[in-house]
């Protein structure tokens, strides 16, 4: 990734439900930065950087409701974004809410960690508003691939101690 800048702005994590902070959140904060910047130099784009990513961890209940005022349907779902930018050349500006429980019972049911479930579903928040989309089979193979080289990064990563960011 020589050559590629690692992406400054804001990015909070809020715990709206029982949910447990995330720890060390300084190390999510900057894997997610180091993916953004993959991502770009991947891509061969100039990423634009951030204004301001939002996480919310939310209950069962509160994801679906917010997914079924949004997109019509009650049942819950592991995650939602919501991109506020006026244009997709803009600085990433989003809310993406993300439901622990759910994300849990996923990880059960998948036999993964769920540390590595939520994780991967951190990540597919952001790709989404990188462009990715899962509605047919090929564009949900490209997701899970780059889903995948988000986990990997994260894995190589180091603990990251205060002064590298």
């Amino acid at each position: 990734m020589r050559g590629t800048q690692v992406p400054g702005g804001k990015i909070t994590f809020h715990y709206l439900s029982e949910s447990r902070p995330l720890r060390p959140a300084r190390r999510y904060k900057h894997w997610i930065r180091a993916a953004l910047a993959m991502e770009s130099h991947r891509r061969k784009q100039v990423f634009s950087g951030i204004e301001h990513i939002a996480y919310y961890f939310v209950s069962l209940s509160e994801i679906a409701s917010l997914h079924e005022r949004l997109m019509g349907d009650p049942s819950p779902t592991d995650i939602i974004t919501l991109d506020y930018r006026q244009t997709r050349e803009a600085p990433l500006l989003a809310e993406i809410f993300v439901c622990p429980a759910f994300i849990r019972s996923s990880a059960r049911a998948l036999r993964q960690p769920y540390g590595e479930e939520l994780r991967r579903v951190l990540a597919h928040g952001i790709l989404h508003l990188l462009g990715y989309r899962d509605l047919l089979p090929e564009m949900r193979l490209q997701m899970r691939i780059a889903e995948e080289r988000w986990l990997s990064l994260w894995n190589t990563l180091q603990t990251v101690s205060h002064e590298t960011l």
